[in-house]
């Protein structure tokens, strides 16, 4: 009997997959300060808390004393994809599993003798969580759920010679780890020309978490006492997971000859390894003080995301199933932000936007990460406690409207269809100082 050839090309895709969720490793998070983020993320040149280890560690010259603070964000992304011909078409339309993620925040520095500061931090810069209906979506032999988690860890020393130029750099070392599972979709026709297609497997393929080592630098420059710029720069971190595993579990068809042709075929449980790629990020920003009660900023980031040009999954039995390699194409990609914030009393208001461009091209927005341009709009407001305000609390909303965007996502037949995203985002920081 002629075998299902299907059966190790979705291994085979399965496999693929992986190293594309390193690719929605990619996916940025931004969110690492409540005060900041209610400006838009506009803060470059302006932040003022120990925020600062993230934004610009250059600033935390300006920040007298010891500075603590703590945070996170819920973020709540809202999915939906459209099925076009001629696969899956609009019978294959679904949303995606809602999820809420809680990115954490922790900050700390200390500056001595108005020319030294130090800090350390740590966040989590990339993420992705994706999981859709095991048993009723039409692109399940894609992905049926994914995660990515980073944790990152930062150490800076910042100088300033004087009260016009600061300037930082530190080290970082991050752990990612990440899961992923689909399942494979058989051409059971050999079988009998009435059977078609059908599920006869799951595939789960998960990691540790890995640390790998970066670096950054940054400056901060005062020309006037209405003005900042600042600058900052994040290396790109590659992480090598050598210790992934890959389990393949079969979906019983209730058909015995079917059912005893997969098991006899199906690749043993076994060791993965891939390589997670994260972009370098440069950022420029300039704030003006047009009063003292008012600070308006704007910022540009970069990330080279054309990292991302080839990933690589290599398994410890291979060829069964055998070694792939996934084209990516990425590009560099940017964001311009723009934030204000209005002080008046022990109450700070905040606002803000901005646009960042999707680095992915069409092949790549798949329902692993159906990556998009997206506008942001944000609020915030941030209030001062105690008879010398050493305490603070600051919150912030965010909206995020993603522009639909239509992935054609490989191998054939490929799978057309339109995805639509909004997120919700709602942070809290808190901090203190002495």
């Amino acid at each position: 009997m002629r075998r299902l050839r299907t059966l190790l090309a979705a291994v085979t895709l399965a496999a693929v997959l992986l190293p594309t969720q390193t690719r929605a490793a990619g996916y940025s998070i931004y969110e690492q300060g409540a005060a900041v983020l209610g400006m838009g993320g506009a803060a470059t040149a302006s932040v003022h808390d120990a925020s600062a280890v993230f934004f610009n560690p250059a600033a935390m010259t300006r920040l007298e004393g010891t500075w603590i603070y703590v945070g996170g964000t819920a973020l709540q992304p809202v999915t939906k994809f459209t099925g076009q011909d001629p696969n899956p078409g609009a019978a294959g339309s679904a949303d995606m599993v809602r999820q809420t993620f809680y990115p954490p925040t922790v900050y700390a520095s200390h500056s001595w003798a108005k020319r030294w500061a130090v800090g350390v931090g740590i966040n989590s810069p990339f993420g992705l969580g994706v999981e859709w209906d095991p048993k009723t979506f039409a692109g399940r032999y894609l992905v049926t759920k994914a995660d990515l988690k980073s944790l990152n860890g930062s150490l800076c020393l910042a100088y300033a010679p004087n009260a016009t130029w600061s300037f930082a750099a530190g080290g970082d070392v991050m752990w990612a780890k990440v899961g992923l599972k689909n399942q494979i979709l058989s051409d059971l026709t050999p079988f009998g020309s009435g059977l078609g297609k059908r599920y006869t497997a799951e595939v789960d393929l998960n990691s540790d978490y890995t640390p790998a080592p970066g670096w950054n630098a940054a400056v901060l420059f005062t020309p006037a006492s209405a003005w900042k710029v600042g600058a900052y720069y994040r290396s790109k971190v590659v992480v090598k997971l050598d210790d992934g595993t890959a389990e393949f579990t079969q979906l019983l068809t209730g058909i015995a000859p079917v059912d005893a042709y997969v098991a006899a075929h199906l690749p043993p449980d076994q060791g993965v390894n891939t390589v997670l790629r994260f972009p370098a990020m440069w950022s420029l920003g300039a704030a003006w003080n047009p009063k003292p009660a008012w600070t308006v900023e704007a910022d540009l980031n970069v990330h080279e995301w054309k990292v991302f040009s080839d990933l690589p999954i290599y398994f410890e039995k291979a060829p069964n199933p055998p070694n792939a390699r996934r084209v990516e194409d990425y590009k560099d990609s940017w964001q311009a932000r723009t934030g204000a914030e209005y002080r008046r009393g022990c109450l700070a208001y905040r606002a803000g936007y901005y646009f960042d461009k999707s680095p992915a091209p069409e092949h790549a927005v798949t329902p692993l990460l159906p990556d998009s341009d997206r506008h942001g709009l944000t609020l915030g407001l941030g209030w001062s406690l105690g008879t010398d305000r050493r305490w603070t609390v600051d919150v912030y909303e965010l909206a995020i409207f993603a522009q639909p965007r239509v992935g054609v996502a490989p191998p054939a037949p490929e799978f057309r269809g339109e995805y639509k995203t909004f997120v919700n985002a709602a942070g809290l920081g808190l901090g203190y100082r002495w």
